[in-house]
């Protein structure tokens, strides 16, 4: 590992400061927007961005806004599409590093990922009193493969409890422009596309169930994009479209060996058994030779659950590793605190280490029961380029980095899922 990421430069303990969580957000800075809304629109001007409304006539604020999540770019569109309003939006913590009195300014609200974070529903509720517009991604981060990831149930209990208009907001086109495994390869992607609904008046989400609700969310925000790149013919000449690919499909289809897959320019390739698929221009998958398994990445992404379902349901899974860990206490960066174990299994995650400074044991626990996702990084910008684990906690939110032997972190984030559901199933 580099000493330059999470270094302990006072060569003891870090800094006990951590995030304030609960300070009240800001309401956007006027002298900020201007600059946000002409990036914005320079950005949807750029790649042709089509934005289509549906039942959003006479709509105002206070409304709750919901979003899927493919890219970066995601915030360009929906900035454009709701100015000259301005509106509050939780972020993940590690978003402030270097730039959190900018963020705040931009009425963002600091979130720890797939947490039970009462606090930030009563921010939401008393910001929607106030006649405010309250963003949420609702898959809580980006997708690992362009098709909207699991939402959770929460989010229409979070509806409810609101008790304001819900306007869903879909992207398409972002993660083929921006996919998170491209390691910051950007695709020229145009036209983009967003459409923007309202599904619930007031008196709708009264009349709703949470259950009705969640159904509606998951069907306005549901995205696929190779198949829209596909029906829409968008065109990617960009030769090194496929490259990291294999971070998502990370298992071979023809052979089945795990952690063997590569990619290299439109390729990718099984380095196991000699396998190789191209990605065309227009996102579809062909098979160098022998049968095409599937004909688009997130067909085979949805097969890979497949086969981590099964092996959860069998009893089967369990990932044990050595990992290096680094601490986000705050905006000021990481703190290396040491190396250690991660155990992932039925039970949940089981992280311990010893700290660098003074030796002494560190741990975080994480129950299956408890968790329903979690956040992975692909070539992480302050990991030295390295795929991690984003652990999270109410008060803490540990960056761990597997170390010494084959693994997959989408196949960690895919396990995740299937046995918080499988655990659901077996108590109803």
């Amino acid at each position: 590992m580099s000493k330059e990421f999470g270094k302990n430069v006072r060569g003891g303990p870090p800094e006990t400061e951590k995030f304030d969580m609960g300070l009240p957000p800001l309401k956007q800075q006027m002298h900020l927007m201007p600059l946000v809304w002409a990036g914005s629109y320079v950005m949807k001007w750029i790649h042709l961005g089509r934005l289509k409304k549906v039942g959003m006539k006479g709509v105002k604020p206070p409304y709750l806004l919901l979003l899927n999540h493919n890219a970066f770019y995601d915030f360009y569109i929906m900035s454009a599409a709701i100015s000259p309003r301005r509106g509050y939006f939780p972020a993940a913590v590690d978003d402030y590093i270097g730039r959190e009195k900018v963020l705040r300014g931009l009425g963002t609200i600091p979130k720890r990922k797939f947490t039970a974070d009462i606090t930030l529903v009563r921010l939401c509720k008393k910001l929607l009193d106030r006649g405010g517009i309250v963003g949420l991604y609702a898959e809580a981060r980006y997708s690992l493969c362009g098709v909207t990831e699991l939402i959770p149930d929460a989010v229409g209990k979070l509806v409810k409890r609101m008790n304001v208009p819900v306007v869903t907001f879909k992207v398409c086109g972002h993660h083929i422009y921006d996919p998170f495994w491209g390691d910051g390869h950007k695709r020229w992607v145009m036209p983009v596309e967003a459409v923007m609904t309202r599904i619930y008046t007031p008196e709708e989400v009264r009349a709703a169930t949470v259950d009705e609700i969640n159904a509606k969310i998951r069907e306005y925000l549901y995205n696929d994009d190779f198949r829209w790149q596909s029906e829409k013919r968008v065109r990617i000449s960009y030769g090194k479209r496929a490259e990291c690919l294999h971070k998502v499909l990370y298992q071979c289809p023809h052979c089945m060996k795990e952690y063997e897959m590569d990619s290299k320019g439109a390729k990718v390739f099984c380095k196991a058994c000699g396998k190789s698929w191209t990605l065309s221009e227009y996102g579809e998958l062909s098979a160098d030779e022998g049968e095409t398994e599937f004909r688009f990445p997130t067909d085979w992404y949805k097969w890979e659950r497949e086969q981590v379902r099964a092996e959860v349901r069998g009893g089967e899974y369990s990932f044990d590793c050595a990992v290096d860990v680094n601490d986000l206490p705050n905006s000021k960066g990481f703190v290396h605190m040491g190396r250690g174990r991660l155990v992932h299994d039925m039970e949940g995650f089981r992280l311990t280490g010893t700290r660098d400074w003074d030796g002494t044991p560190f741990e975080m626990t994480l129950p299956a029961a408890g968790q329903i996702a979690i956040h992975v990084e692909y070539n992480y910008r302050f990991g030295n380029k390295r795929d991690c684990i984003d652990m999270n906690s109410i008060d803490d939110t540990w960056y761990v980095f597997p170390e010494g032997q084959p693994f997959s972190v989408t196949k960690v984030s895919l396990a995740t899922e299937e046995i918080y559901e499988y655990l659901r199933e077996k108590q109803h």
